[in-house]
């Protein structure tokens, strides 16, 4: 038996449902494509998917996962196929609803660029179809976090040690304990906020006294 991801066999094109979502980051093309091409970084940055495994394999990866969305489990081979040319890519999924997901970067005339993700499902006409609860509600969660982490690696990227905290470590933590944290910085600033103005206050009163 191969190692290697398969592509899903007796997929009919024709017969596909595409959930889309873009966004539009003040960076260069170029570069938006390289980042986009650590996949494991992309997808650990899905608020949404909480990923126990990762392993990689030739032609692609294969992937244990939560998805908070579906509440469902993830357990697939990935094929991953990048055209530089064109800047995309293509990940398809062995196994699960989601047939692929394509990541495209295009130019944005001189506005920086244009990331495009397309997920790709087979058609489901009926509402009622119990694989309705199987299609992922992360995308558009998912891109809004891709283009935060941009726009603030590119506010906050001179501090050191910012691109591993924020591009490592953080997302190496599942969702949850990701917020947590978040949380806890938050909590930790506005007390030190907070004890700023008391000592203000309390430094104006001993001038005025």
């Amino acid at each position: 038996m191969s190692d290697e991801p398969a592509a899903r066999a007796g997929t009919d094109t024709a017969r596909e449902d595409c959930a889309r979502a873009e966004t539009q980051v003040p960076i260069d093309a170029d570069a938006m494509f390289e980042f986009v091409s650590d996949i494991e970084r992309l997808l650990r940055l899905n608020p949404h998917l909480d990923i126990e495994t990762w392993q990689r394999m030739p032609g692609g990866i294969r992937l244990v996962a939560q998805n908070e969305t579906t509440g469902r489990r993830i357990e697939t081979a990935v094929r991953i196929e990048t055209t530089p040319a064109t800047r995309s890519i293509l990940l398809s999924y062995a196994d699960g609803l989601k047939r692929a997901t394509t990541l495209g970067v295009e130019g944005g005339d001189g506005q920086g660029c244009r990331l495009v993700v397309t997920e790709r499902y087979p058609s489901i006409e009926d509402p009622q179809d119990p694989r309705v609860a199987d299609v992922d509600r992360s995308l558009i969660p998912w891109v809004n976090a891709i283009r935060r982490h941009l726009l603030d690696r590119k506010r906050w990227g001179w501090l050191p040690g910012y691109d591993w905290w924020a591009g490592r470590f953080m997302p190496g933590m599942p969702p949850r304990q990701r917020r947590i944290v978040r949380m806890i910085i938050w909590i930790s600033v506005l007390e030190f906020v907070v004890f700023l103005f008391v000592a203000a206050i309390f430094w104006l009163e001993r001038q005025g006294g």
